[in-house]
């Protein structure tokens, strides 16, 4: 792995809290660009120094850390998010899930959690920036039935395909510029054209593993998973079936909270 210096934002309103946090971060070698005790502060900061951490409490002033993060993520803005919090409440457990946290750590912070939580955001930004630079070399394109004529998209372009809830014989392509081409063309049909990235996750859904954020349990259905990605806010269904069909692909991407 890179030697890069990692930028960090710490939002913490406890003093004691945000020394221990600064002494853990410096002997990490992290650039520490912000500290900030308000939600309203932090969405200003992150979008000034664009770090690649984000340290977050969620009992922050004038704005609580979980308001404050979703501001950041609709500014198209999205640092690898570790919370750091007192706060056991299920529902901010969950919202970590939601906001796909990379881990979880609450007070008082261990060190060695802390090292292992800034080891796998490190890992995580890596292993995107890999995934980029596959994305924007490997190119291959693929045809699809539209109204009677025939289009191209590159595959690297695709962030997942699912069948049309509506019509019967429809298919939406939802591409990494957030549009969707709408085709006839199945979903066999684009899995036997594609070089390898699509994979089935359902029996009406296609998705490219390169945009895959995490992977975490479905609270409706159990055994079952939601899969986020790059480029849309939708969430896609996993199967118990599909997870295991391809285990070695999905088991890269499972985000658990610690």
């Amino acid at each position: 792995m890179n030697e890069q210096r990692y930028k960090v934002v710490i939002a913490e309103d406890d003093i004691h809290q945000l020394s221990l946090l600064k002494n853990y971060a410096s002997e990490m070698d992290l650039d520490i660009v912000s500290t900030v005790s308000s939600g309203v502060r932090l969405v200003e900061e992150v979008k000034v120094y664009k770090p690649d951490i984000l340290l977050l409490d969620i009992g922050l002033k004038k704005k609580d850390g979980i308001t404050a993060h979703k501001e950041i993520l609709n500014a198209g803005l999205r640092p690898v998010l570790i919370f750091v919090t007192g706060s056991l409440d299920p529902s901010h457990l969950l919202a970590g899930f939601d906001l796909q946290s990379i881990d979880y750590l609450t007070k008082p912070i261990q060190k060695h959690r802390f090292e292992r939580a800034i080891q796998k955001a490190k890992e995580s930004i890596y292993a995107k920036k890999l995934l980029d630079a596959a994305v924007d070399h490997d190119i291959h394109f693929i045809r699809l039935r539209q109204n009677y004529r025939e289009i191209t998209v590159a595959e690297n372009q695709i962030v997942f395909v699912e069948k049309d809830k509506l019509f019967r014989n429809r298919y939406n392509v939802h591409l990494r510029d957030r549009s969707v081409v709408e085709t006839s063309t199945h979903l066999k049909e684009i899995k036997e054209m594609c070089k390898g990235n699509l994979v089935y996750t359902h029996r009406s859904y296609l998705v490219n593993v390169l945009y895959i954020i995490s992977i975490q349990p479905d609270d409706l259905f159990p055994r079952n998973y939601t899969i986020s990605l790059e480029h849309t806010d939708e969430k896609v269904p996993l199967t118990k079936k599909n997870y295991h069909n391809a285990s070695d692909i999905f088991s890269k991407f499972r985000t658990q909270v610690c």
